[in-house]
This record gives structure tokens, sequence and C-alpha cells, in this order.
């Protein structure tokens, strides 16, 4: 269930809803150590929700693997 979750709140950063993206992009540079000239550890904003979005399918299709097993 939680893999569940987890894909669900990725593929909403992906997909943009709300501006969580932005919001997400706004706080990379507090929560991680590794980070691009731009202050984020990604080089665009469209290549972070290209990594949340492939993220967030392999954690759903974990997750409906666990529970339809």
């Amino acid at each position: 269930m939680l893999a569940l979750l987890v894909g669900s709140a990725f593929l909403t950063v992906a997909c943009g809803y709300r501006g969580v993206d932005v919001w997400v992009w706004d706080w990379a540079p507090v929560v991680t150590s590794q980070r691009s000239r731009y202050g984020t550890p990604w080089r665009s904003l469209t290549s972070m929700r290209i990594q949340f979005g492939i993220l967030g399918l392999v954690f759903l299709g974990y997750g409906l693997h666990a529970v339809v097993r």
C-alpha cells in the first residue's frame, strides 16, 4: 500500500497538479546536498518531472503487483 501512495505522489509531481512540481523544485536545494548550478539536483524542471514520472510508474507497478499477488 505504501508503494501505491508513493507512486501516486510521484505522479502528482510529474503531472504538475496544482503547482506541486514547482514546490518540489523550490524545496529541492533545502533537502538535498547534491546541487546543480541552478540550486536543485536537476538540470531543469522538465527533467525533474520526467524522473518523477518514471519512478511513479515503477512504484505504482510494484504496488499493484504486491496488492494483486
